[in-house]
């Protein structure tokens, strides 16, 4: 029963929505920024939109009853979740209208890009790969710091590390599920890294950036001297270490698209930082 229930969480992308919301809040917590709530769900409402409105164009394409389950469930409850979208667009509406103008501004700048980018892959030129992944993990990565750089007005070199990592983090995330939905993917016509660049080289890609994000949380030590900074490097490592674990068991884990619920929870994680270290 929990697994079909979860099956949902993860169909709807609110495991991805918590892992932003809390990941922001994280970042945040560092800097001792004093972010609002109505920042955080703003984020939060901004990223679950941007998720849902892509399974919804990804859905139009379905032919077969073996498409991944969040396909299908966008597929059947269109309409549903189309009013759904409406309810969250006027609440998100209501929300920003509390934030401050500056935050507005760059959260309706990162929006824009967001829509342009949906509308090009879907509608203008969509037999063409044009790297969605690193898109979306470029647009995670930002839409995380984003609060903090809204409330500090500032861009020291941390947060500029912090995010480096984060978008590191969030690609090979996002590979390693394209290369274990490779087959999937290439029968229901949809082009990803792997489709375009095959699994061997998917994988070739994910070692590789592991092995970046390890010099560069490595190096940090030697560029950083806070007090705060082992903690953070610490849940860093840790949630690299998760994604290599399921790159390692991917073929275990493909039962019940578990390599998708530890891959998403893994920007989840920082919730031990402030819950039991800073809590």
């Amino acid at each position: 029963m929990f697994t079909k229930f979860y099956q949902y969480i993860r169909a709807f992308s609110l495991d991805v929505v918590a892992g932003a919301v809390i990941s922001a809040r994280w970042i945040g917590d560092y800097f001792d920024a004093d972010i609002p709530s109505s920042a955080i769900l703003a984020l939060g409402l901004t990223v679950w939109l941007i998720y849902t409105i892509d399974h919804l164009l990804d859905a139009r394409k379905i032919t077969s009853q073996d498409a991944l389950f969040r396909h299908l469930i966008h597929s059947k409850n269109a309409p549903y979740i189309f009013g759904l979208i409406t309810i969250v667009t006027m609440v998100l509406v209501f929300v920003i209208l509390n934030l401050k103008p500056f935050l507005i501004l760059y959260g309706f700048g990162l929006g824009f890009a967001v829509i342009c980018y949906l509308v090009f892959i879907h509608f203008i030129r969509k037999k063409v790969y044009w790297g969605k992944e690193w898109f979306i993990a470029l647009v995670y990565a930002t839409g995380i710091c984003l609060p903090t750089y809204a409330y500090i007005q500032t861009i020291p070199p941390i947060l500029i590390y912090f995010w480096v990592q984060l978008f590191l983090l969030a690609s090979i995330n996002l590979i390693i599920f394209n290369m274990i939905e490779y087959k999937v993917d290439k029968e229901m016509g949809f082009n990803s890294f792997a489709t375009v660049k095959g699994a061997d080289f998917s994988r070739k890609i994910i070692l590789f950036l592991l092995f970046t994000f390890v010099v560069i949380w490595s190096s940090s030590f030697l560029f950083f001297d806070a007090k705060e900074l082992l903690d953070y490097q610490a849940i860093f490592i840790l949630m690299a270490s998760v994604l290599a674990m399921v790159l390692s068991k991917e073929v275990v884990l493909r039962q019940e698209e578990w390599y998708r619920v530890i891959g998403d929870i893994v920007f989840v994680l920082p919730l031990i930082e402030i819950i039991f270290i800073d809590g």
